[in-house]
């Protein structure tokens, strides 16, 4: 099995899901309708150590419909990529396992905050509003490198906006 790229973040603040889930259920992993995912109910906050091993994960719906944007816009992905979310009553948890078939060629190259580089990254968005004009992004590159804003309805990223949130890789 190829190498595989674990993260884990952790949004602190709300958290909203569509459904709530009984926490004393523990159904094996699911696959989502298109769409839509619901988030599984956490008893316990998951460690953030990039790894699957915690109960939430194993009650969590699998997503792996994945499309890619770089360098091909709506391209098939050409790695395999699994994700899955949880909640508590104060955070979203977002697990995201990237396979790499060659994981010598991986960047990750360390900066400051909000930089940017032409590192490997794994983006999450949130249509926090559920209007899809705006919302916000979490990124990440493979050396934990944190970057996120603010979506405006015009489209274009805000950098200035700055969250609380931890990640492992």
């Amino acid at each position: 099995m190829p190498p595989v790229l674990g993260l884990l973040l952790a949004l602190q603040g709300p958290a909203v899901p569509a459904t709530v889930p009984s926490p004393d259920v523990a159904p094996p992993p699911r696959r989502h309708p298109p769409g839509e995912v619901e988030a599984a109910m956490a008893t316990a906050a998951p460690v953030l150590d990039g790894l699957a091993t915690d109960a939430v994960w194993q009650r969590a719906m699998v997503i792996d419909d994945f499309a890619e944007v770089r360098p091909i816009e709506l391209g098939t992905p050409r790695q395999r990529t699994e994700a899955r979310v949880a909640y508590d009553a104060r955070n979203l948890y977002v697990l995201v396992r990237a396979w790499d078939t060659a994981p010598d060629s991986i960047v990750g190259l360390l900066s400051r905050r909000d930089d940017e580089t032409s590192s490997d990254q794994i983006t999450v968005l949130i249509d926090s509003y559920h209007d899809r004009r705006t919302g916000h992004g979490f990124v990440v590159n493979p050396a934990g490198v944190q970057v996120d804003y603010a979506v405006n309805d015009n489209g274009n990223e805000d950098n200035a906006w700055d969250a609380v949130w931890d990640v492992a890789t």
